[in-house]
């Protein structure tokens, strides 16, 4: 039996508890809340599933001496990835495996820099445990679809994966104004270079899938268009007001030699009237030129669900099949390109 315990309860948080809750030979001993109206409370009250006997806590030295094979760590971590990392170095160091959803840029932690990945492999190595980076996208879309098709390929020219989503059900405010940028004024940006090992969450993918591919890459760049809205209009997370961005397409791309070979590009809107003549749809796409050609698209939400949720709960399912393969693998950062694939166990 796994002993797993769930940092943090935001959306993602909640769908791991009720997939842990689901799993045999996983069983949830302890919860880190940041809130005090969840501080005390059952982890399956505060999660909606009911009493299951584990109280959750706000003190973070108690989880970190508690007992346990690995942590689920699920955090927003992206408007304090400096925290986020000294809180997973702290849990690996005191000898729980972590599976991380928290901070996109850690699925290939090199995109952060040397230091980063220095101080993951000493923490690693202090508690004899592992570290997983995942998600859906990046953490699933711009790395696993591409690897998964790649050995059909005898050649490939450019690879290009886009995610398109509406925004307007997603409910964290934290995520899209302070995160994504909507709802403020517009700025111009257009073609920006960025250093290779501080390319972050959205430069990991390419870092990832050119060193699978035995590539070299020479440069990487930024672009983005944004959407401006016309009148405001109220979404999930809060108002949009007129003159400030309602939608945004932005790209990160690598270059290999001298050619534009692999590109990430989301294609995010906040309602279907935002942006109608970019991409639309809802899900990933993944699109190789090369010998052969080929295209893929993954449709979330089909019949019309809220595809905001359905991704969080890909998400939380990512993570929570990762944790026996994480628990399992040897010592140190354990990225898609080190462990076996992961399957969804137990599900059928």
């Amino acid at each position: 039996m796994i002993r797993v315990i769930q940092w943090a309860t935001g959306t993602v948080g909640r769908h791991a508890v009720r997939a842990v809750l689901d799993q045999p030979g996983l069983k949830l001993v302890g919860a880190y809340v940041y809130s005090d109206d969840k501080a005390g409370r059952d982890l399956g009250q505060i999660c909606g599933v009911g009493p299951i006997g584990v109280t959750a806590t706000s003190d973070r030295d108690a989880i970190l001496a508690m007992d346990a094979d690995c942590v689920l760590y699920m955090p927003q971590g992206e408007g304090d990835p400096k925290t986020a990392i000294a809180d997973i170095c702290a849990i690996l160091a005191s000898g729980k495996n972590v599976v991380s959803t928290a901070l996109t840029a850690l699925i290939y932690p090199i995109s952060l820099g040397q230091e980063v990945v220095d101080a993951l492999g000493a923490a690693c190595a202090a508690g004899g445990v592992s570290f997983h980076g995942t998600g859906i996208e990046p953490g699933w879309g711009s790395e696993v679809l591409p690897l998964a098709m790649s050995p059909l390929f005898r050649r490939i020219d450019s690879l290009l994966v886009q995610e398109i989503l509406d925004y307007a059900t997603y409910p964290s405010t934290m995520m899209l104004f302070d995160g994504m940028g909507f709802g403020r004024p517009p700025e111009h940006v257009g073609r920006v270079p960025i250093p290779l090992h501080q390319s972050g969450a959205f430069g990991a993918p390419l870092l990832m899938l050119a060193d699978a591919f035995g590539a070299a890459i020479d440069e990487m760049y930024y672009e983005c268009e944004l959407a401006i809205a016309d009148e405001p209009f109220d979404v999930a997370a809060g108002r949009i007001e007129k003159g400030t961005v309602s939608g945004k397409r932005y790209a990160y791309t690598a270059v290999v030699k001298g050619r534009p070979a692999l590109k990430v590009e989301h294609v995010t809107r906040l309602g279907e009237h935002t942006a109608p003549h970019w991409p639309t749809g809802r899900g990933w796409h993944v699109t190789i030129k090369g010998s052969p050609n080929m295209t893929l698209r993954s449709t979330i939400a089909p019949d019309g669900g809220d595809e905001n949720d359905e991704a969080c709960l890909g998400t939380a399912m990512h993570a929570v099949h990762a944790i026996a393969p994480v628990c399992a693998a040897e010592t140190g950062i354990r990225t898609f390109l080190d462990l076996p694939t992961i399957i969804g166990r137990n599900i059928l």
